[in-house]
């Protein structure tokens, strides 16, 4: 199995900026201690949310050719780290359109997954705007454009994805996201502000569906 879902823990530091063992720390402010067995301590009543859903909050691109219906979804993390992945909207997705392949070949002298990203500010990784071209899902009848949503730099692309493409539209906010990208700092929340949040989103969509009825 492939996955590529990042998370970071911040640790404690001398003032002159340097680290070392002794006070190295992961911050525990948020765990919470339980006695007993770990299968009690989980709220059977609750529905099982997702590592995404858990942990990241979702902001949505709506295709305005509203016949195409290309619509994506940016999964931000607190950390910065984000996911690409097709919205619930998406028509790949409502119409159980099967992808037969995923082309990151964007140009020429551009394929994403010949992207080589390394280290904590992910040197090496291809520097993507919005509006850049990720790669594209195709069918026997089309192919749909999935841009990067925010400016960014290209971690990796999803390998899975890759060898199986229908994972895009059957788990797409899982195993079957696109891409991950790191977004530039002081950018994220200039891009958020383009974007629908999940209760605007879910808003949009029930007034399309009520006015196609």
């Amino acid at each position: 199995a492939y996955y590529c879902l990042i998370h970071f823990y911040k640790r404690g530091m001398h003032d002159n900026g340097k680290s070392d063992e002794t006070v190295e720390t992961v911050k525990t402010s948020s765990v919470v201690a339980f006695k007993g067995a770990i299968e009690d301590s989980i709220d059977l009543a609750e529905p099982y949310r997702t590592v995404t859903q858990r942990y990241y909050t979702r902001f949505f691109k709506i295709d305005e050719n509203r016949v195409q219906r290309n619509d994506l979804c940016l999964l931000v993390h607190s950390n910065r780290i984000s996911i690409v992945c097709l919205a619930p909207s998406h028509p790949l997705i409502t119409k159980v359109v099967n992808i037969t392949a995923v082309n990151c070949e964007i140009s020429a002298k551009v394929d994403r997954k010949s992207n080589k990203a390394v280290g904590k500010s992910k040197k090496g990784g291809q520097n993507l705007d919005s509006n850049s071209i990720l790669c594209y899902l195709e069918t026997d009848d089309c192919k749909y454009p999935i841009s990067a949503i925010s400016p960014a730099k290209l971690i990796c692309m999803n390998k899975a994805v890759l060898a199986d493409p229908n994972l895009a539209r059957l788990k797409p906010d899982a195993d079957g996201h696109i891409a991950i990208l790191l977004p530039h700092l002081g950018q994220i929340e200039g891009c958020k502000k383009g974007l629908m949040t999940q209760d605007e989103y879910e808003a949009f969509i029930k007034k399309e569906s009520d006015e196609t009825l």
